[in-house]
């Protein structure tokens, strides 16, 4: 059982870590995680970015996002090019990776209808808010 700590930073990345974990259970038959099926998006989204597009879209750190790309290059899903600039190197999704991402949207999707009924009403404005948020936070970084 969750405890109520009164660090909104706590709270939230708790909050965070309970619904990947839901997320991550829908799409476990895919193999995908919800962070590769977020990026496999966001792929399908942004034409070519570099990791740093892909880290400011995102909100993620650029380690974490590197690891997760690097493994999801091994695994077939994405794949490099080169950008404008030689030492420039730019995400595509292959397709294996379309494949791997149009098998999970119905998981995806269903994940998203269980999230809907338990918070109601109120997840459109908690949707906007935590959005509102990162777009706040990560502006003044």
């Amino acid at each position: 059982m969750p405890v109520q700590l009164p660090c909104y930073c706590a709270t939230l990345r708790q909050a965070a870590r309970a619904i990947s974990q839901k997320y991550d259970a829908a799409l476990r038959d895919s193999q995908l995680t919800i962070t590769q099926f977020t990026l496999l998006t966001a792929l399908a989204e942004i034409e070519r970015p570099r990791v740093n597009d892909l880290a400011d879209a995102l909100a993620m750190d650029q380690t974490t996002l590197s690891r997760t790309l690097r493994i999801m290059k091994r695994d077939g899903l994405i794949a490099s090019v080169a950008g404008e600039d030689r030492r420039e190197s730019r995400w595509i999704m292959t397709s294996h990776g379309q494949e791997r991402r149009k098998r999970a949207l119905p998981r995806w999707k269903a994940a998203q209808r269980d999230v809907e009924k338990l918070l109601g009403p109120d997840i459109q404005r908690i949707k906007s808010a935590a959005f509102d948020l990162s777009t706040r936070l990560t502006a003044t970084a």
